[in-house]
């Protein structure tokens, strides 16, 4: 069981990590000025790659594969924000002006890897810009997706399940027998908050409550098509998950009529999963649609991996 999040919503993780989560303590393998990458015509050069870490050690001796996965970084930082200008319209956002327009609103959690690339004292301004970057690029661009009618049509298609929002109190315990005797208990009249406090495995349910409203996508199965077909106020279970048996009450369930009020306010519901499914596509695409070419004694731009891979070993 999750120690930092209620069995019943359990979402799984992003399917990519953020390029900059690759950063690591290296220099360059090739000569100071020399061309390390080129993205869609625009030069990376070896000094570019050097500005990221404040290690002044031996270039020349550097583990090649720490750099390459280095270079990796402001390749990927371009192409995200060519692509983000020929794909929406959108402004230069690795101008010091658009990255203080985004900091200002930025999310707590982006504001935190922010804050722990820069403690770092290996990494020198210029990676802590190249981070921020990308953190806007892929704030534009999921507002924009956000409000992409094709986009929205397609959630509306095939995303309808997950749009509901509920209001959701569970008791979760061990055996179907257990979830009996708490069912049993509540209908000879004790109430659901004590019984939850008394018996409930879930640690991030105080009285058995769910954050209010709840959303559906990533719910553990069967608990989320219980929750999105129960009557409204009733007690449902025992319904078993990985986790044990629970027992369900749905206090309210909130969801969009019909599209055109989905599309009115899309952002209210359109969960973050399916957002930054859809953020990643579009990273991926970028990626594979753009000309990238790598200094050959660096290696070779694999469009399948995303990433850099060596040369071919001397002979």
């Amino acid at each position: 069981m999750s120690a930092s999040r209620s069995p019943a919503t359990q979402l799984p993780r992003s399917r990519r990590a953020m390029a900059f989560v690759v950063f690591a303590l290296v220099l360059a393998s090739c000569s100071p000025g020399s061309v390390a990458a080129k993205v869609n015509g625009v030069e990376i050069t070896d000094d570019d790659i050097a500005a990221l870490t404040t290690d002044s050690g031996d270039a020349v001796a550097v583990e090649a594969s720490r750099y390459r996965d280095l270079v990796t970084i402001p390749i990927v930082t371009e192409v995200m924000v060519d692509a983000a200008q020929k794909d929406f319209g959108l402004d230069d956002l690795s101008t010091k002006e658009a990255l203080d327009a985004y900091l200002l609103d930025a999310p707590e959690e982006d504001i935190a890897l922010i804050s722990s690339v820069a403690s770092n004292p290996l990494f020198t301004e210029d990676a802590v810009d190249l981070v921020k970057v990308q953190l806007a690029v892929r704030a534009a661009v999921k507002d924009k997706l956000a409000n992409d009618p094709a986009f929205l049509k397609s959630v509306w298609q095939e995303d309808q399940d997950v749009l509901p929002q509920a209001c959701v109190r569970h008791i979760l315990v061990a055996t179907e027998k257990e979830a009996n005797e708490a069912k049993a208990r509540y209908d000879a009249g004790e109430a659901f908050a004590d019984l939850a406090s008394e018996l409930s495995l879930d640690p991030q349910s105080p009285g058995g409550a769910l954050p209010c409203p709840s959303r559906l996508d990533g719910v553990l199965q069967p608990f989320g098509d219980i929750v999105n077909t129960a009557p409204i106020g009733e007690m449902v279970g025992p319904v078993e998950t990985s986790f044990g048996w629970h027992l369900i009450i749905v206090d309210s369930r909130e969801a969009p009529q019909d599209f055109d009020e989905f599309a009115q306010d899309a952002q209210k519901w359109i969960p973050p999963s399916v957002l930054d499914a859809a953020w990643i596509g579009w990273l991926d695409e970028s990626l594979s649609k753009a000309d990238i070419e790598v200094n050959s004694k660096i290696g070779t731009w694999s469009t399948s991996a995303d990433a850099i891979v060596p040369p071919p070993a001397s002979p």
